[in-house]
Parts: structure tokens; C-alpha cells; sequence
């Protein structure tokens, strides 16, 4: 199974932050449609969205930048794999 694309986000509010460097950002995914087109996956599309980040420049030691959707976090949380025994 690949990656997620932009139109597959959860809500038309796409929220980016690092814990890192305090960053944080919201975009109408229709806009992140228009511009990077409907089949981004969202690994590529966050790393256009915090190219800029010194972190990801960087690369320092294993550190790297901490950008994340927090909006799939919380539903990776609320929706944890199945284990089986």
C-alpha cells in the first residue's frame, strides 16, 4: 500500500506543525490541490511545504526536521492496529 495523497486528507483543513521548531500552518487543501495537483502523495507535499526548514536542511545527527500532520496522528491514535496473538 503507498502513501496517502493530498485529496485522501481527512478534512479540508490540512494542519502542518513541528514540535521542534514551534512551526505551524493550515492550508484549504483545495489550494494545495490547485497548486501541487491531486495525486501529491503527503510525504512529498510536507516536504515542499517545510523545505524551508533549517531542521530538514540541516539534517543534524538524526534529528531532521519534525513536521507532521497532526491530523492524522491523532487518527492513528484513535485507531490503533489490530494485534493479534
Amino acid at each position: 500500500m503507498g502513501s496517502l495523497t493530498i485529496k485522501d486528507f481527512p478534512s479540508d483543513l490540512v494542519e502542518i506543525e513541528c514540535k521542534q521548531c514551534g512551526r505551524h500552518g493550515r492550508y484549504r487543501k483545495a489550494a494545495l490541490i490547485e497548486k501541487y495537483g491531486s495525486d501529491i502523495v503527503l510525504p512529498d507535499l510536507l516536504a515542499l511545504i517545510a523545505g524551508d526548514c533549517d531542521q530538514r536542511k540541516a539534517l543534524l545527527g538524526n534529528r531532521g526536521c519534525g513536521a507532521i500532520y497532526p491530523a492524522l496522528a491523532r487518527t492513528q491514535r484513535r485507531n490503533p492496529p489490530l494485534e493479534f496473538r
